[in-house]
Order: C-alpha cells, then sequence, then structure tokens
C-alpha cells in the first residue's frame, strides 16, 4: 500500500548538489505502480554496472521484486526531465534501496535520494552495503553516516561481505 500514495511531486533546487544536471527539471516523489518498469530497468542496470556483483536473477525477476518494494515500501523517485534517474527505498527505520542509473552518477542525485530519506526519517536509519562497494561506502561516510557493523556476508543472498551503516543526527 505505501508505494500507492502518492504525493506531489516537487522541483528539487539546483542548490542541492545537481551542479552536472543544470538547466533540466529535477523532481522527485514517491513511487507508484505504474514506474515498476522504468525503475526496474534502473535497478538492473545499477546492478549490471557493479564488477563485484554476481546477479543472481534475472531482468523479469528484477521486476517483480522492483514491484513488491514499491508496493511494500516508501519507495522514492528522482526523475530528470520526466525520466527516472535514482531511487530510494526505505523499510521502516532501513533504507534498502538506493540506486542511480549508472548513467546519472556523479550528477548529485545520490545526495538528493539521501537527503530525502534523511528527512523522512529524522531519527535515525540504518543501511546495508557490500564492503566492495567501495564508491557507495565513500559516499555514505562523506555524508555522516558511519560503519557501525561488518559481516562475511553468511547472511545476505550473494554470500559477499557486508557493512551496515547508520545515520543519526547527532552522529
Amino acid at each position: 500500500m505505501a508505494g500507492f500514495i502518492g504525493s506531489r511531486p516537487y522541483e528539487v533546487k539546483a542548490s542541492t548538489a545537481i551542479l552536472a544536471c543544470m538547466g533540466r527539471k529535477i523532481t522527485i516523489r514517491r513511487a507508484v505502480a505504474t514506474d515498476a518498469d522504468e525503475t526496474a530497468a534502473l535497478f538492473t542496470a545499477a546492478l549490471k554496472s557493479m564488477p563485484f556483483f554476481l546477479k543472481l536473477h534475472d531482468d523479469d525477476e528484477d521486476r517483480a521484486f522492483v514491484r513488491a518494494f514499491i508496493w511494500e515500501s516508501e519507495t522514492w523517485l528522482v526523475l530528470i526531465d520526466g525520466r527516472i534517474a535514482g531511487l530510494a527505498s526505505i523499510e521502516g527505520d532501513r533504507l534498502d534501496h538506493l540506486y542511480v542509473h549508472p548513467e546519472r552518477r556523479n550528477e548529485g542525485i545520490g545526495l538528493i535520494l539521501l537527503d530525502q530519506v534523511k528527512a523522512q526519517r529524522p531519527e535515525g536509519f540504518d543501511l546495508w552495503t557490500f564492503q566492495a562497494n567501495k564508491g557507495a561506502r565513500r559516499f555514505y561516510e562523506r555524508h555522516g553516516l558511519e560503519a557501525v557493523e561488518r559481516t562475511d556476508g553468511e547472511r545476505n543472498e550473494e554470500k559477499l561481505p557486508d557493512v551496515r551503516y547508520a545515520w543519526a543526527p547527532h552522529l
């Protein structure tokens, strides 16, 4: 149900670190059911772009997975000129997914999404990422998250070592 509760899109101000996107219409809004296919394409492209990541599911399974988390979670999308460029999906106090389309990286989209998550969870949240995802780890650390737990990956589906990050206003 959460994915279908809409909110009005709003324009993001250029001062939100979007220097590479100047002159484009950038909006952020909640995902709805009709976003599932385009969001799944972004999700799949992001996973395929990670050299350390062995993709375990085919594109159809990715679409079903994305439809489910749009329905069950609070999922936010950044759109540039009406096209989905990034997503953040929050379940409770956990940021389950934050992905930016590989062609849109380093344009401030991840920061827009992370700032949205901080605004939606002002008391704090946590997330997991793979230890091998050095770009994501640098990004989270640069923006105030702290590594609070590391595992050997035995508990995740991919069996890759991972790290849990936490953010709270006092960290």
